[in-house]
């Protein structure tokens, strides 16, 4: 700009500095690039600095961005318990703490200066600080058939876990200690998502030999020090049938014993009946069976005929009722015509 001195009239040059502008071009807000990750239930610090704080207006923290994006603290007074600056009244550090972190708070952070006005405008933002919060599956629940399950059938068993993240997780499943090969788990949503659940099925076969025999899903994920184990015991299914064997011995006093012999049955559910010409004689509810290695059970029952009162031929049987919740477990075994015809014990029964 040139001036006219009024007294010399030479010219004067007068240069003139707008200091508003230049603060606003050289204000800089600065958030690290690094992604932050932290574990659920912990605190996590965002880090933001601005190069000066000469304009007049607040700084905000957003989780988000465009209009979708959430406000969730104010430096001039914020509203959330778990957010507070790490170091109050600042100029320049306007770095939050967030307490208590849940799996919700996943997303991208913005650190935002606003220049006061009638509203406040937005003037600069920081480029976002990528949190990602790490979270331990829930114990993997196993579930099976709903009833017994008869030796020989092959049953299906589902294992689920939830609310993990990030997204990678190893299950595999286990028969006792040895595995079993199945189809890789699912893991859902298949998006991006503050959470995930998982969900794998096998197939096992149960055998005789399976009273003791235990189910196992593991899953490991980066959150564990060590897997997680959800386990369902094969004898809260699993249904053994007994084998059923009749024999006699003789007594004396013209006597006879006829013993019912049920062997290796689970669970230890089994109803004996004794019958004569058709007709109960005997039934035996609370007996005392006997628990076998393999943990199935063994029972003899014992039905006396007085020999010297047999005038005709008599049909025994022996009626073994096996878990009644099914009447396909009735095993009924005759002897006839004559009672001295029933095996011994050493005897073959055909």
């Amino acid at each position: 700009m040139l001036v006219l001195d009024p007294v010399g009239l030479k010219p004067l040059v007068c240069c003139c500095i707008f200091i508003t502008g230049a603060q606003e071009q050289e204000l800089q807000v600065l958030q690290p690039k690094e992604p932050v990750s932290v574990a659920k239930g912990l605190t996590v610090t965002l880090n933001c600095t601005a190069t000066s704080n000469d304009l007049p207006g607040p700084v905000k923290w957003f989780k988000g961005a465009g209009p979708q994006r959430k406000e969730i603290y104010n430096f001039r007074g914020g509203s959330n318990p778990r957010i507070k600056a790490v170091v109050p009244s600042s100029n320049t550090d306007f770095s939050i703490n967030i307490s208590n972190i849940t799996p919700e708070d996943t997303g991208t952070y913005y650190c935002v200066k606003f220049k006061k006005g009638n509203p406040d405008t937005e003037f600069k933002s920081g480029g976002g600080t990528m949190l990602s919060v790490r979270a331990k599956p829930s114990q993997p629940l196993v579930s099976g058939p709903q009833g017994r399950i008869n030796v020989g059938q092959v049953e299906n068993f589902t294992c689920k876990a939830h609310g993990f993240s990030p997204k990678k997780i190893e299950l595999k499943w286990l028969k006792n200690n040895n595995d079993i090969t199945t189809n890789l788990p699912k893991i859902f949503p298949e998006n991006n998502s503050v959470s995930y659940n998982v969900t794998s099925t096998t197939q096992v076969k149960l055998e005789a030999n399976d009273v003791h025999s235990k189910i196992i899903c593991e899953v490991d994920h980066e959150t564990l020090e060590t897997p997680l184990q959800g386990k369902m015991n094969l004898s809260s299914i699993i249904r053994v049938l007994p084998k059923v064997n009749i024999y006699r011995d003789l007594l004396p006093m013209n006597l006879a014993n006829v013993t019912c012999e049920v062997k290796k049955f689970f669970p230890n559910i089994v109803d004996i009946s004794w019958l004569e010409n058709g007709t109960e004689r005997d039934k035996i509810k609370n007996h005392n069976a006997t628990e076998n290695n393999d943990g199935t059970y063994s029972f003899n029952a014992s039905f006396q005929v007085n020999m010297s009162l047999v005038k005709e031929a008599k049909e025994i049987t022996c009626v073994v009722t096996h878990d009644s919740q099914t009447s396909i477990n009735t095993i009924i075994y005759s002897v006839i015509p004559q009672l001295k015809d029933i095996p011994s014990k050493n005897d073959s029964f055909a």
